[in-house]
């Protein structure tokens, strides 16, 4: 059994009510899970099923209508704004489907701006972006701006931005689903040798299979619930039976 002190998130029968109008709609309808430190775990399920809802809840963006979510054993959101606001900035890095990088700032001011606003003087700032850019293949891209970027190259700077605050969680939404076969490989193996090498506990929302086989845990969301848990490796067995019969 797993001891408590190994799990950094846990969400309790979480649940999201949203009105539209008249109309309300439950996102979530009591979703529970435990996130081991270290682990690779991904999130999946179809549009509508509550899979971003839940990633948002976890991440400590949105609060929910009913059940709590601790990182670390805090309750995040019976926590003050500024308690928040502190494990948002230091504790979770977050890495967005569209990159959400700014485009009038190099590839280094980017992944310098979170380190900043840290208190961080500019020098360190300077210092420390620059090498986590080195870390994920920029460091001869640093001082161009996001458009000048390749999609993969952009997705690596936000990855890099993602860790400038040295982050325990990772939480990436679709990190791979606006890219090439084979540069979201690249980013595959890129986060999975962050999560081996450096310990970060990485979640990811995805529909990627290569994504789902290289994962510890994956975890399908149907319809405001979790439908079942399988680990990677017997998602890849199920996978490679699906390929035999199809033959």
């Amino acid at each position: 059994m797993t001891e408590a002190k190994d799990i950094i998130i846990r969400a309790e029968n979480v649940k999201k009510l949203y009105r539209l109008g008249d109309e309300e709609v439950w996102a979530l309808k009591g979703i529970s899970l435990e996130v081991c430190r270290g682990e690779f775990i991904s999130i999946m399920g179809p549009s509508g099923s509550g899979k971003s809802t839940f990633f948002n809840q976890i991440g400590a963006l949105d609060i929910p209508t009913e059940g709590r979510v601790f990182f670390e054993g805090q309750s995040i959101f019976d926590s003050t704004e500024s308690e928040q606001a502190w494990i948002r900035c230091n504790k979770i890095g977050y890495i967005f489907q569209t990159f959400n990088l700014i485009n009038v700032m190099s590839a280094l001011q980017n992944v310098m701006l979170p380190i900043i606003f840290q208190g961080t003087s500019k020098d360190e700032a300077t210092k420390r972006a620059s090498d986590i850019l080195e870390r994920v293949g920029l460091g001869e891209r640093m001082h161009h701006k996001p458009f000048e970027l390749s999609g993969g190259q952009q997705q690596r700077c936000a990855i890099a931005r993602a860790l400038a605050n040295t982050p325990d969680v990772i939480l990436a939404d679709e990190p791979t689903g606006n890219l090439d076969t084979k540069t979201g490989n690249e980013i595959i193996e890129l986060l999975r040798s962050l999560n081996k090498e450096k310990g970060v506990t990485v979640i990811c929302s995805t529909h990627d299979h290569k994504m789902l086989a290289s994962s510890d845990r994956v975890c399908w969301i149907c319809d405001g619930r979790i439908d079942k848990i399988a680990s990677g490796e017997q998602f890849r067995i199920e996978e490679m039976d699906k390929d035999t019969l199809g033959r």
